[in-house]
Order: structure tokens, then C-alpha cells, then sequence
């Protein structure tokens, strides 16, 4: 099985859960291409926050030895939660994939990871040296870790930006409202500074780069995705303007 079918069944088996993740399937493509050039079927893998498991059960599928480990999905009440969360479970269970309900930042985790993956989740947190100290507490000595999130300085941000509008917070409403509660981006990234994020927790980087994720689509229908398409084209174009950045790290 390649990786694009592996994905797509994941999506299948996922379903109706997986219905409203479609957008994310080249994001989800471009990650699983690329892990699979590092991970080997003898490593023991965490995903954290895997959401309802899309990547991992993909993964899974392609016989890699694999857990994931998340909170809002179980979570009611925000944007990440899995209706009838239950039926979810069956599902996991049904394929052999263990998800934990749990949060790095407060709960014991009673293994160690030869591979940890964190994708789209540190933008998320307001404490991320702690969140970062806990996955490595979690790992062996000379494991991997792989940490992808949103490129702050893409493209379409840096145009943004030039004329005078924000490059985070579209959710400016919910941030101001919700308080501690807030469940969106507390801060994205530039490469630069998930460079220096390593230098502070004495990791070894194996490579930080650029990828674009995001394919261009446009609906013919929707004035709004000609414009976002233009921009993810220029992204090939200019490495660094591209919507994610992404760290593999080794543990020393």
C-alpha cells in the first residue's frame, strides 16, 4: 500500500468524522511523504495531538508501530470535539489504533517514544517551552521529533501585513471573548525562531525547512480561493514564504 491509498482509506474508515478534515488531505499528504523517509516499522511513534487520527491511522494502516495522544477531541464545548466521541473510539479500536484522552502538559505518560510527531499543535499553546519539555521527556535518547506548524511569514501573511492587516488572529472575536479558553493560534512561528527553540532545549536538528501544504484550488464560484491560489503558487516559488515550516530534531 503507498501512501496516498493508506491516506485515503484512513479518510474512508474515518468517516462521517473525517468529512469536514477533506481540505486537509494534501496537508496530510505532504506530512506522511515526508515521515516516511525517517520512520522505520521497529519505532515505537507518538502523535500528539492527533486530533481524530487521521495521519496516525494512515500510518497505522502502513504497519508502523504507532499511538496518538489528544485532548480536544474529547473535549466538549470547542471547535476540535468529536460528536458521539464513542462510536469514534470504536473505530479506532476496530483498527487497532490506541488514542489516548489525555494532555501532555498534566498527565503521566507511562512510556517513552522513539518518534514523536507534533503537527499544527504548538501554535496552540501558551506555554510552549513546557509542552516542548514534555514531549522530549517522553522520547529515548537519539529519538526524533518531528514539529510542523503554520510559516507566520508565508506569502499571503507578508501581504497582509504590508497593508496593514493582521497576520494572526482572523479569530480576533473568539481570542477576546473566550479568555484562558481559547483553543485557537496563541502565536505562530517563523523557521528562525523554531531554530532557536531547539538551540534552548539542546536538540540536534537534522532539518528545518519550508514545505507547502496546502495545495492551490480554485472554485470558480468563490472569488476568495483565485486570490489563496495565487499566493500558494508564488509559495513554490519562494521557499520561504511557504505555509508550513517544519523541524526534525534529535534528541542528544
Amino acid at each position: 500500500m503507498d501512501n496516498r491509498t493508506a491516506l485515503l482509506k484512513s479518510y474512508q474508515i474515518l468517516l462521517p468524522y473525517s468529512e469536514r478534515q477533506k481540505w486537509e488531505f494534501h496537508n496530510n499528504l505532504v506530512h506522511l511523504n515526508y515521515l516516511t523517509r525517517f520512520l522505520s516499522k521497529e519505532m515505537r511513534i507518538l502523535d500528539v495531538g492527533c486530533g481524530i487520527g487521521i495521519l496516525a491511522l494512515a500510518l497505522k494502516l502502513l504497519g508502523y508501530n504507532l499511538e496518538g495522544i489528544d485532548k480536544f477531541t474529547f473535549i466538549k464545548g470547542n471547535d476540535f470535539y468529536a460528536e458521539n466521541v464513542d462510536t469514534l473510539k470504536k473505530i479506532w479500536d476496530k483498527n487497532n489504533l490506541k488514542i489516548l484522552d489525555g494532555d501532555v502538559l498534566t498527565d503521566k505518560i507511562e512510556k517513552t517514544y522513539d518518534f514523536i510527531i507534533t503537527i499544527a499543535t504548538i501554535e496552540h499553546q501558551k506555554n510552549l517551552k513546557l509542552f516542548l519539555e514534555k514531549i522530549i521527556e517522553n522520547t529515548n535518547t537519539s529519538s526524533l521529533i518531528y514539529i510542523a506548524t503554520p510559516n507566520v511569514a508565508n506569502c499571503l501573511n507578508r501581504v497582509r501585513f504590508l497593508f496593514g492587516k493582521s497576520p494572526l488572529l482572523h479569530n480576533i472575536k473568539e481570542y477576546f471573548n473566550s479568555g484562558e479558553l481559547f483553543t485557537g493560534h496563541w502565536r505562530e512561528y517563523t523557521l528562525a525562531e523554531m531554530k532557536l527553540f531547539c538551540l534552548w532545549l539542546n536538540l540536534e536538528i537534522v532539518e528545518a525547512k519550508h514545505l507547502q501544504c496546502i495545495s492551490p484550488f480554485v472554485n470558480k464560484k468563490d472569488f476568495r480561493s483565485l486570490y489563496l491560489s495565487f499566493f500558494r503558487l508564488l509559495a513554490y516559488l519562494l521557499p520561504s514564504g511557504r505555509d508550513t515550516n517544519i523541524i526534525l530534531a534529535r534528541k542528544r
